[in-house]
Order: structure tokens, then sequence, then C-alpha cells
């Protein structure tokens, strides 16, 4: 076997049989290598600066007692009155977030939306049931709706069992949700969160039991099956706006804030880049900037 010194040797003969042999650059091609693009380095990091700092003012000016308006999202008024149609019915709700997971920001953005539900239906008497695809999420469920029912002195109104995991993975849980839903027969069904394949199997089963349905996800392509079954449905970012609505927790709106100036942002600096971008003189670095942005 070959000690350190070996191996030391071995590696440097290598290295030299590289450059013989022209697996390294020559040094003529490293001498008329190109300079270093200043442009692409700072570009994208100047950007992202820029984003972390409107985000971060927006949050600290909500701390301050700054108050952002966020204007009506058509289905979020609807949530009582989808809740109150279950309880004159003498049915129950549901709530399911999908296949969200620990590592998707929709879970985190749908308990605000859940404890709202939850607070209605312990208010209302009325039983919420809650499909669970991963088994990370369950606790999370469990607590927050737990956690309503008890902020308005129902606690008698939680059912530990009524949040239900269904093991076994995305296909199996949604077979499962279907069949859950078939027998109990929901009368409201609330679907925010992470969806794939499972967001039409379980809005056309709500469709089949009748059910009046809200949907929230910001997955683009799930959104035209949950349009096509649904009686509600908050588009892409509305769903983030809706959380922060119902929550009232000043660093969502704060955050919500940021991110809308940067879109603001974009959307000028798009519109300058496209008249500078007409200058002969000037379209080889508008050109350039747009690359850097897009690595």
């Amino acid at each position: 076997m070959l000690g350190k010194r070996g191996i030391f040797f071995a590696l440097l003969f290598l290295a030299l049989a590289g450059v013989v042999f022209g697996f390294c650059e020559e040094p003529e091609a490293v001498a008329e290598a190109a300079p270093f693009d200043w442009l692409a380095y700072l570009v994208p990091r100047v950007f992202f600066v820029l984003c972390v700092s409107l985000i971060t003012l927006g949050m600290h000016l909500a701390k301050k007692g700054y108050r952002f308006n966020i204007r009506p999202i058509p289905g979020l008024n609807e949530m009582e009155e989808a809740v109150g149609r279950a309880t004159e019915m003498g049915r129950p709700s549901l709530f399911c977030t999908g296949v969200s997971d620990t590592a998707h920001p929709e879970l985190y953005a749908s308990m605000p939306i859940l404890n709202k539900i939850a607070t209605v239906s312990a208010r209302y008497r009325n039983r919420l049931l809650i499909p669970v695809c991963m088994e990370r999420t369950l606790t999370l469920l469990q607590t927050t709706y737990e956690e309503a029912c008890k902020s308005i002195g129902e606690l008698r109104s939680f059912n530990p069992t009524d949040v239900r995991f269904f093991p076994g993975g995305q296909v199996y849980f949604a077979a499962a949700s279907m069949g859950y839903m078939l027998k109990e027969r929901p009368a409201a069904c609330f679907y925010f969160g992470y969806y794939e394949l499972e967001s039409l199997l379980l809005s056309e089963t709500g469709q089949v039991v009748g059910a009046m349905q809200i949907a929230g996800t910001s997955q683009l392509f799930q959104i035209p099956f949950f349009i096509a079954a649904c009686d509600y449905v908050i588009i892409g970012e509305e769903f983030f706006a809706v959380s922060a609505s119902i929550s009232g927790d000043p660093k969502l709106s704060g955050s919500l804030y940021g991110q809308d100036m940067v879109k603001v942002i974009v959307i000028v600096s798009v519109v300058i880049a496209a008249v500078l971008a007409s200058i002969p003189t000037l379209g080889p670095i508008v050109l350039k900037i747009a690359q850097a942005l897009q690595k």
C-alpha cells in the first residue's frame, strides 16, 4: 500500500501528465482567458439584496404599527357561509392540505386559514374532518385545530380522531380521502396547501356529495382543476395574501408589502429596459444585464 508520500507523488505525476498530454489548459489559453465579468457577478446579488431589503422594510413598518390594506379576495368571506351551510344541513365540513409537507411553505400559510375554519366550526358546533397525507404534519394540524377550539372555549368540539392520517403516499391518500368523503358526505370542503394529482380527485368527489368547495394553492398547474370543480378558487399568490389577511400577523402583511414592491420595481425595470434596448449604444448592456438576471 502507498503511504502519504507515495500518494502525493502519484497525484503530482498525474498533474504533470495532464499538462504534457493536454488535459490541462495551455499557458497561452490561460493568458487569453476572458476577464472577470463584474456585471454578471453584481447584478443578481444586487437584486437579491434589494428584495431582502424591501421585505425587511415592510416587516419593520408593520411592527411599527403601519397597517397595509389587502384588497378583498373572493372566497375569503364565503368560508363562514360554507360552514354555516354545512351546519344547517347537519353534515360535517372538511379541510385538507393535500400532500403538503413540512418543506412546503403552503403548509404554514394554510394554518391561519385552518384556524379560522376550525374556530367557526367550533362556534357552530359543526364537525370538522381533516384528512392527512404526510405524517410529519399530523401534529401541527391537530394542534392548530385544538388551539382554535380552545381559543373560544369550545374544546369539546375538538375530536382528535377527526384528524385522520392515511398512510401509503399520494395515490393511497387520494383514494382513502375520496372514500372518507363519500362515507361522511361533508357539505363544505376547503382545499388549501400544496396539491398535485389529488386536486381533481378530491374536488370531483366533493362535487359528487354536493359540497360547497373553496380552494387555494400556489401550484398553477392545479388551479384549472380546482376552477372546474370548486365554487371559489384563490389563485396563486392570493393564497398567501389570504393567509396574511386572516392571521393579522404584521410580519406576514409586511412581507407581502415587500414582495409587491419588488413586483412593481420589476415591472418598471422591464419597461425602462425595453426603451433602453432600442438605443443602439445601450442595447448590448441591457441584454447583458437581462442574461445575468436569468442566471
